[in-house]
């Protein structure tokens, strides 16, 4: 894997890229609270990129799946390095405006280059690398936020927000760069000669007869849930937690420690789960997830806070490394475009009522009732899955049943 100089371009890319990012949300977060008081308002406009997802994603996964997938990277690199600029006039105005159309830019190309991602990366790594791929994969994004955090907040003290973006905007030129040198090989796909019009009802028929007869996708697909929930509010509580606290330096060292216990998440996967993903470990995982944003109700104590996400931060980079290479190996692969562009719709519907939630409950009944509140459900949507598995189990167990005559 470490051999192979697509993956290592790729990788290389991602780290890039994924540094000025975390380094532009910083600076979405500072231009947020200098200009919006409303936790809810901030969570709106944070959402604003991923409204346009919900639109796209079907017409992005089938020509995902039909095109070259690097062509694809690259359309979408040039859009995310031209949504810098509407940032810049957000900030030369000091008008939100600006921000809501850089981040439907933003939405527009991690529309299409987060599947395209996802789908190249079992056709430049062996499919028993995947899941070190994945690991790989997720270790880089989650250094880089350490990074991207850290350095974003470093830059604050001293330079303005222009500095901060053109930072992201290097960033994303090098990641630009860096896809030109791609080389995979690909099979030429038929073009769909029917012209019927993508639509998401169109989409999901092909996949669900696809996806219901692999467990394990479906199973994954839910499990996910609980994570969703706390990290739709991640940066909304990581501020409030800090506000908690009267303390604003504790945000980088939560962003630190559940970092840190991503890397060794990851490790875990690729030590025990390597072989044989067993669901009955990735419901246990999603349990502790659960217990860790019940957790957050102590959170005005230092060290319970971080005690909280670094539980979080643990159990996530063990579970979404295994979820992602079982979605990519079981469902086959001239579907992946689809599947993960569907997938992504989903997850940000998903985001978007969470985030939306979570900004709301802040502004009405506050921190602590929330995460009580979002930790009991977790609980529960856990158990129910949980209970379903195992009555499928049993009943696989008993079998048919033979008729005497």
């Amino acid at each position: 894997m470490w051999r192979n100089r697509n993956f290592l371009i790729l990788m290389f890319g991602l780290a890039v890229s994924s540094t000025g990012l975390w380094v532009g949300i910083i600076g979405n977060l500072e231009f947020l609270q200098k200009n919006v008081e409303s936790s809810f308002l901030q969570a709106l406009i944070i959402l604003a990129g991923f409204l346009v997802g919900i639109f796209l994603a079907p017409m992005a996964g089938r020509i995902i799946d039909r095109s070259n997938k690097r062509k694809i990277l690259i359309y979408a690199g040039f859009a995310r390095c031209a949504a810098i600029f509407f940032m810049y006039l957000a900030i030369a105005y000091n008008n939100v405006w600006w921000m809501v159309v850089y981040t439907l830019v933003i939405g527009i190309s991690g529309t299409f280059s987060q599947p395209a991602m996802q789908t190249m990366l079992p056709l430049i790594v062996k499919k028993e690398e995947l899941l070190d791929a994945n690991g790989v994969n997720m270790n880089i994004f989650t250094a880089s936020r350490i990074v991207g955090t850290a350095l974003g907040g470093v830059m604050l003290v001293g330079m303005s927000l222009f500095a901060v973006y053109t930072v992201t905007l290097i960033s994303y030129v090098i990641l630009l760069i860096s896809t030109f040198f791609l080389n995979v090989e690909e099979k030429p796909k038929e073009t769909d000669k029917t012209g019927r019009k993508e639509s998401f009802f169109r989409t999901l028929g092909e996949l669900y007869p696809i996806v219901k007869n692999q467990p394990k996708v479906v199973y994954g697909i839910f499990l996910l849930i609980p994570a969703y929930l706390f990290l739709a509010g991640f940066n909304l509580m990581v501020i409030e937690i800090s506000d908690l606290q009267d303390n604003p330096g504790v945000k980088g060292i939560l962003y630190t420690t559940e970092g840190v216990c991503v890397f060794i998440g990851t490790f875990l996967s690729k030590k025990f789960f390597r072989d044989n993903p067993k669901l009955s470990y990735m419901f246990a995982i999603t349990f502790i997830i659960a217990a860790a944003h019940t957790s957050l109700y102590l959170a005005d104590h230092p060290v319970m806070s971080i005690l909280s996400f670094g539980l979080f931060g643990l159990s996530a980079g063990t579970l979404f490394p295994v979820v992602t290479t079982i979605f990519q190996t079981d469902v086959p692969s001239d579907y992946h475009g689809r599947f993960f562009s569907i997938k992504g719709m989903v997850d940000n519907i998903i985001f978007q009522a969470l985030m939306l939630l979570t900004g709301l409950f802040l502004d009405t009944i506050g921190f602590f009732n929330m995460v009580i509140g979002f930790g009991i459900t977790s609980f529960i949507i856990a158990s129910v899955i949980l209970f379903q598995y195992m009555a499928k189990g049993n009943r696989n167990k008993r079998g048919p049943v033979a008729v005497t005559k």
